[in-house]
């Protein structure tokens, strides 16, 4: 029951059926708990599984710099989609920061989901693919117009220097 109190909080789950959320929370399979400091996805390594955070927080580090977080994720974050769209290996390391609750799907589960389903998964990540894409966009514009800025104000003070 408290898994099934989790997925539906989550906005991946909203296109999917009360019906389809009752046989993923019956696959029991589909779940996994870590406890904290678990590195759960590894930097180069070749596995195929996605994860949706469903409690507590995970931090994304790289191999270059382990003791800096890129990021601290929270319930809802979609995980390692990349590799399981693409095959490609990881390009970071996933750590609990504390107990963490996850949705997993790797090839395998994917395939034993109902055809609808599959679809219902695919359609959920090309939205999280493209909101991502537009913050991207949104962010590299908003860095465009600061440098910009930058590049106005430091040519203001050239000819003083």
């Amino acid at each position: 029951m408290l898994l099934l109190k989790l997925i539906d909080k989550m906005a991946f789950f909203q296109p999917f059926t009360s019906q389809e959320r009752d046989l993923l929370v019956e696959g029991e399979s589909y779940f996994v708990t870590y406890p904290p400091k678990t590195t759960f996805i590894r930097e180069g390594a070749a596995d195929d599984a996605m994860y949706i955070l469903l409690k507590g927080r995970v931090a994304v580090m790289k191999n270059a710099d382990p003791d800096r977080p890129l990021a601290t994720l929270e319930p809802g974050a979609i995980i390692g989609e990349l590799s399981f769209l693409t095959g490609k290996p990881r390009g970071t390391n996933v750590v609990t920061a504390e107990e963490a609750t996850l949705f997993r799907l790797d090839g395998d589960s994917m395939a034993a989901l109902d055809f609808r389903m599959q679809i219902k998964v695919k359609d959920q990540l090309i939205r999280v693919l493209v909101d991502r894409l537009e913050q991207t966009n949104q962010t590299l514009l908003r860095q465009k117009e600061m440098n910009r800025t930058l590049a106005e104000a430091l040519s203001k003070l050239q000819p003083h220097l």
